[in-house]
């Protein structure tokens, strides 16, 4: 009998703050464990107190140089630029390794509770996607993803399949370049283009290489997609090739900076399709995968906005409906920390937020992105 969900959730998790001034505010988890518990849904999971992550860990994905590299930024505050330490989005600060380790602790505790049994997790702390195995970037220091999907592999062998499905407005980049040339991990990454947004890549062209060719899937979609987009494109791609690859395990990165309230990308996403893509994670996980799902956070800079949406996340999850209306309680709470832009519901009122380009414009790009990304990817997956 599988248990119930697991989510690794402490305190000391907001300990990960690069300044003041940083758009990654780690209260973000705070109020998103918070509105869950108001909300009841803590109480329908195993909360989980995280370990810190050992040396070994880390270095399942990167290399002894870089961990060192780190571990020296947190004792002599000297960046090393040429791992991306000290940059604007990566600054150094005295706990950036011992915090870094706990990170990749929390979604590592869940990956081991997902072999071990557990339905599926929900790691809200996870998701640092940009990390690479030589540096740091775009906010994030150690990839916990890509450590914990080898954590995988050691446990289960190198034949174990997973899908990393991630829905951040940001490419995964550095979880794809961690298994760009591995088949059995097919990566898909529904981002806006980097053409115009960090870190610049995630083209259709970037399909995988030797005997992963065609299993790196990106969808870039220009400024102003929203909801119909993410829709269509989870039904016309996502979801084929979930059910021709079958995997063991699938990886969800949930960051929700492609909404339309969220101020560091151009995308018009709401709560409705978000709603839809993770209701049909869910059903396809609950098909195809015998280990489970393995969901972690990511992205998000709005940060009432952020635990609104991943406690709606959590609630899907779980199959619990929740009520119409925000709780009083949460907007006081919310008030006392300074954030006052508070949405009165759980679900956004609009399906579809106008914004930036012509709808006409956005239908038009993502058509021809779609064809494309069918001609590169479906024949290696029999399509």
């Amino acid at each position: 009998m599988r248990r119930k969900l697991v989510y690794p959730y402490s305190e000391s998790l907001l300990d990960y703050e690069f300044n003041k001034d940083h758009p990654l505010k780690p209260e973000r988890l705070k109020l998103t464990y918070s509105l869950s518990k108001q909300l009841g849904l803590i109480d329908k999971v195993e909360l989980l107190e995280p370990k810190i992550a050992t040396r070994e860990d880390l270095e399942l994905f990167h290399s002894p140089d870089f961990v060192d590299a780190v571990e020296r930024a947190g004792t002599t505050l000297n960046p090393e630029y040429k791992y991306g330490l000290g940059t604007p989005d990566n600054p150094v600060f005295p706990m950036i390794y011992e915090t870094g380790e706990r990170y990749v602790g929390a979604t590592l505790d869940a990956m081991k509770r997902i072999i071990e049994g557990a339905s599926n997790a929900f790691c809200i702390s996870g998701g640092l996607h940009h990390a690479h195995r030589n540096a740091a970037s775009g906010f994030c220091i150690f990839n916990d993803i890509a450590i914990a999907i080898n954590y995988l592999k050691k446990k289960k062998g190198d034949n174990v399949r997973c899908l990393y499905f991630d829905f951040d407005a940001h490419h995964g980049d550095g979880v794809q370049n961690a298994f760009y040339r591995d088949k059995n991990v097919l990566t898909i990454s529904i981002h806006q283009t980097g053409k115009t947004l960090f870190p610049g890549t995630g083209f259709v062209y970037e399909t995988g290489g030797a005997e992963g060719t065609g299993y790196a899937v990106n969808i870039p979609v220009i400024p102003g997609a929203g909801t119909p987009e993410l829709i269509k494109t989870f039904d016309e791609i996502v979801v084929p090739l979930f059910n021709a690859y079958r995997p063991d395990l699938l990886v969800t990165q949930l960051g929700v900076d492609g909404h339309f309230m969220d101020p560091l990308a151009h995308l018009a996403y709401t709560s409705h399709g978000y709603e839809y893509v993770v209701r049909g994670l869910r059903k396809l996980a609950a098909d195809n995968c015998k280990l489970g799902w393995l969901a972690v956070g990511g992205g998000g800079y709005h940060p009432v906005n952020v635990a609104r949406l991943w406690t709606l996340f959590l609630a899907v999850m779980l199959d619990e409906k929740i009520p119409m209306n925000i709780p009083d309680e949460f907007k006081e709470m919310c008030a006392t920390m300074s954030f006052e832009r508070c949405p009165g519901t759980m679900r956004d009122e609009d399906e579809i937020v106008q914004m930036y380009f012509s709808r006409e414009e956005v239908e038009l790009d993502l058509e021809r992105t779609l064809r494309r990304l069918k001609e590169l990817v479906f024949p290696y997956h029999g399509l």
